[in-house]
């Protein structure tokens, strides 16, 4: 359950925002009564897009590890140079955590990379 706290904080942390703005305008006194029926179904939204993502990023994680680990190639970003990727092959990185290490490069987080 950490886990997702960690992964999710700025999603959470967006999704409790647009769940505030919608409870206080559906329980202003000058909005409708039915206007409150709104706080469950996009409470159940956010809830639901939050669940998703965390999912989707998970199973993403997942797959880059395995395609590296039978020897595909993998393409992270890389925002430090104008080419905006970098080429990851097997015999010089390897997976510590969630990362891509190499001794004479910086490290790649897996979450930036996709397979090629």
């Amino acid at each position: 359950m950490a886990d997702f706290f960690r992964e999710e904080a700025v999603y959470i942390f967006i999704a409790l925002f647009v769940f505030g703005i919608t409870v206080f305008i559906a329980t202003r006194p000058f909005i409708a009564k039915g206007a409150r029926k709104a706080i469950p179904i996009v409470g159940g939204l956010l809830l639901l897009g939050l669940i998703a993502h965390y999912n989707y990023i998970k199973n993403h994680i997942k797959e880059v590890k395995e395609a590296f680990r039978e020897g595909k190639n993998i393409i992270c970003v890389d925002k430090t140079t104008k080419l905006g990727g970098i080429l990851i092959h097997k015999g010089a990185w390897r997976i510590e955590g969630d990362e891509f290490v190499n001794p004479h490069s910086r490290r790649y987080n897996v979450r930036q990379c996709i397979v090629e």
